[in-house]
């Protein structure tokens, strides 16, 4: 009889350990089975129809992100950096695993970084860089916008224009991009005995308010030799402006006109000599995060800041090859 039992109780644990090698076997092939889980970006825009940069800026992050296989979170501040900081906030809330940040303001992003990575989830700063220590984000991807502007001052030098009477047309005011390209031509300005006639900021860098303040200047009697225009499309509205009045610029006229930006239609008014420089801004950063996501999401140690390289043309060496090779 006690044999009996032995052999009954041993039949029972050999059936149990049947039983649960089976589960393990099913559980592990469940979660071999199991799709990853997919990388949720999030970012915080400036504006959606801000400028055409800003335009190709955004369709850059939106096709690379595409094509690695994100889900992208995407909120446009219009204007408005209260509105930045509470998108940012939501995104934080909705935990993503990404936070992109492109602020419209330079300053106040301390709570939300903070945040960020209190949440665990890296803070980003793309395009341009905020007023933040090193502790409260992952990377910055971003252009050196004094950089730029200093490279435009150079050339302003070296082309010798007797008594420089310069337009600054500078963008959203406390911008980073704003900060460092006005810093820059103000500096110049100071070191060389430029005088600075009129230097204002067209919020959203928009267009139709640089032409109407340089069409204002102009029916004021203030003279002029030189538009220092914080991107291309400000730079256009001041050209429209001199056309009005009658003014010629460019290569063979009596204004210089320096853009910031690149774009591929700008680039054709500095090879028709309208514009005399053009100052690039490379918009293109969706590839870079792509890249710098693919890089953390390997445990890789990442550059904590990266300056895009940038460029400048001269229409006086600009070709028509450089102008069809331009992307954006």
């Amino acid at each position: 009889m006690k044999k009996l039992i032995s052999s009954i109780l041993v039949l029972m644990l050999m059936l149990a350990l049947v039983a649960c090698g089976g589960n393990s076997a099913g559980s592990e092939g469940s979660e071999a089975s199991a799709e990853p889980s997919v990388i949720t970006v999030g970012v915080v825009q400036t504006n959606a129809n801000e400028s055409d940069w800003r335009t190709a800026n955004t369709k850059s992050f939106n096709e690379a992100f595409t094509e690695a296989g994100y889900e992208t979170k995407m909120v446009f501040g219009e204007g408005d950096h209260a509105k930045q900081i509470s998108q940012a906030q939501q995104l934080i809330q909705e935990e993503v695993d990404y936070l992109v940040v492109l602020g419209l303001q330079s300053a106040g992003w301390e709570d939300v970084a903070k945040a960020s990575m209190e949440a665990g989830i890296p803070f980003i700063m793309a395009d341009r860089k905020l007023e933040l220590p090193e502790d409260l984000y992952t990377a910055m991807v971003c252009s050196d916008f004094e950089a730029e502007g200093n490279k435009a001052v150079d050339w302003l030098k070296s082309q010798a224009i007797d008594d420089c009477k310069i337009v600054v047309l500078g963008g959203d005011t406390g911008s980073s991009a704003q900060l460092g390209r006005s810093k820059a031509i103000e500096d110049g300005a100071g070191a060389n005995g430029w005088d600075i006639v009129f230097n204002q900021n067209m919020k959203g860098w928009d267009e139709t308010l640089a032409k109407q303040a340089v069409a204002d200047l102009i029916a004021s009697g203030k003279e002029f030799n030189v538009v220092y225009a914080e991107n291309d499309n400000m730079a256009r509205g001041a050209c429209d402006a001199m056309d009005a009045a009658g003014i010629t610029y460019g290569k063979d006229g009596a204004v210089t006109v320096i853009a910031f930006d690149a774009n591929k239609w700008a680039l054709e008014k500095v090879l028709a000599g309208e514009f005399n420089l053009d100052v690039e801004c490379n918009p293109l950063h969706g590839p870079r995060i792509v890249k710098l996501i693919n890089s953390l999401e390997a445990g890789e140690t990442v550059e904590k800041n990266a300056y895009v390289d940038e460029e400048m043309f001269d229409c006086d060496t600009i070709t028509q090859e450089i102008v069809d090779a331009r992307t954006y």
